[in-house]
């Protein structure tokens, strides 16, 4: 059995932990009054669609965009609530150190659990298993059931001496969705981490994520990876058999370096901190267990070293744990009230600014086609309108049908090429005669071609006018919604840089 030693150090020190306590109200309220400014903000931001009509495509996307918008609002307290379990565990263990065990599964968590208590039960510590369920603490005298966790989403525990707590989770990249999403939903319960990952595989990307995220949180977190052990042939008794081993410490740390230098690179991709990732220690759980975890064993298997990295984590752990409360409230808004916003609307904001461009990029070219047609729609009546007033030489009934045809025509090509829009306000259009402006008689001959050209002019002036202002509505229609999105982004930007004050002042408590 293992005696003395750097175990013997560790249980010493965690007799000695002292969970003292921190005024973060103001911090707290800080972080609430946060909340309410960004839920303002977004609630000042009302997308006007007044001049779209409700089937356009844009008009549906903002509105299907206004309706995340409450309803991410609306999903903040339910996130926060669905907390209360994890923080019923960390309310029961106030005055411990808890470590959240995790990784993917058949990583040995809880094995090296039961390991541990063993090895506080063999020092004469006290060891109380347990498990969580529907937000109560459940003792137990069983030891923790390995592997089970896999198959019932439920955490299960153990309590080394008076003032160490491991918790062991499904893992985060557990086989099903609902073991996952409880560990994450423990993951802010806990004052330190301890990352397990197997040396059959060890530190793959996947996990790295998972650990980066941990780092942002600036929660304590060692990586450990376990199974380094391997299966070698050796002659007993004069017959070829196979026997466990450790695996070689030169090939032990080649391992560690290369889990850290990956999970550094990792880091740096996802711009955290390099320094905030603990160097990895390689254990074989199986190895020690093999030999009774007698003192020679565990240094083999790297129990000693364990111990070693663990007692650093105590102090940062217990600094964690002082700011504990606010720091699961930050965690809450950065991740479920603002990256969950961002992601949840960020698409559709996407889509409202492609439609939007496609649509300012196409009323140049609508407003030509609008012309066009009038013009079309007028011009090759012209001659024949003027024929028929030739005899009264009623230049007043010409402008008067000229208006008429021009509104007409005027209003059916902007609905077709504008059926997007819902225009208020039609331009009246007004061709003013002029005193001067007449048929005319040549040899005796009414004729009318200088009046001819002269309305051709006044006709292209008066669409072109005309065009100019119902385009100008659609242009500052588009114009405000443009600027109802920079605003947005604006907002999430600013919110986002207050969030981070916050969390660099917190961390100075």
């Amino acid at each position: 059995m293992t005696s003395g030693g750097q175990l013997q150090h560790f249980i010493e020190q965690t007799q000695r932990i002292s969970a003292a306590q921190t005024d973060l109200s103001s911090m707290l309220d800080r972080l609430q009054q946060w909340q309410q400014r960004f839920a303002h903000g977004l609630s000042t931001i009302a997308f006007d669609v007044s001049g779209l009509q409700p089937v356009s495509t844009l008009a549906q996307q903002i509105a299907l965009m206004n309706q995340q918008v409450i309803e991410q609002i609306r999903l903040w307290d339910l996130k926060w609530a669905e907390l209360a379990e994890a923080q019923s565990v960390a309310d029961a263990f106030h005055d411990k150190v808890m470590l959240l065990v995790f990784g993917k599964f058949n990583a040995g968590k809880s094995s090296l659990c039961n390991l541990l208590a063993e090895c506080f039960r063999r020092q004469g510590q006290s060891v109380r298993y347990f498990y969580v369920q529907h937000e109560q603490i459940h003792y137990s005298e069983a030891l923790l059931r390995e592997g089970a966790t896999e198959t019932t989403a439920q955490l299960q525990g153990v309590c080394l001496g008076e003032r160490l707590v491991l918790l062991d989770t499904p893992g985060l990249h557990s086989a099903t969705a609902e073991n996952a999403a409880l560990t994450q939903r423990f993951i802010d319960s806990a004052d330190g981490m301890l990352w397990l990952s197997s040396s059959t595989s060890p530190g793959q990307v996947q996990e790295l994520h998972a650990l980066a995220r941990e780092l942002k949180r600036h929660k304590p977190l060692f990586p450990v990876i376990t199974r380094s052990d391997q299966v070698e042939e050796d002659e007993v008794d004069g017959e070829i058999c196979t026997v466990l081993c450790n695996k070689p410490v030169a090939q032990r740390r080649l391992q560690e370096a290369d889990v850290k230098a990956r999970a550094e690179d990792k880091l740096r991709e996802m711009a955290v901190d390099v320094h905030l990732l603990k160097a990895p220690v390689s254990i074989s759980t199986q190895m020690a267990r093999q030999a009774d975890m007698n003192q020679k064993a565990m240094t083999e298997a790297g129990f000693e070293r364990l111990f070693a990295a663990l007692l650093e984590m105590i102090q940062p752990a217990l600094c964690y744990k002082q700011r504990k409360p606010a720091e699961v409230f930050l965690h809450h808004l950065q991740e479920q009230v603002l990256e969950a916003f961002v992601q949840d609307i960020q698409p559709i904001s996407d889509q409202v600014q492609l439609s939007l461009h496609h649509m300012q990029t196409a009323l140049l070219q609508q407003q030509r086609r609008i012309a066009e047609q009038v013009w079309k729609s007028v011009l090759p009546e012209l001659p024949q309108l003027l024929e028929q007033h030739a005899s009264t030489q009623a230049i007043d009934q010409v402008y008067t049908t000229l208006n008429q045809w021009l509104a007409e025509a005027r209003d059916q090509h902007v609905q077709q090429q504008l059926a997007d829009y819902r225009l208020h306000t039609m331009p009246h259009i007004q061709l003013e005669a002029h005193p001067h402006l007449s048929y005319e008689r040549v040899a005796g001959i009414v004729t009318h071609d200088r009046l001819y050209a002269e309305l051709c002019r006044q006709i292209n002036d008066a669409i072109k006018h005309d065009t100019d202002q119902v385009i100008s509505q659609c242009e500052q229609q588009l114009s405000r919604i443009e600027q109802d999105l920079q605003q947005l982004q604006a907002l999430l930007v600013a919110h986002g840089n207050d969030l981070n004050r916050l969390a660099s002042d917190l961390r100075q408590y």
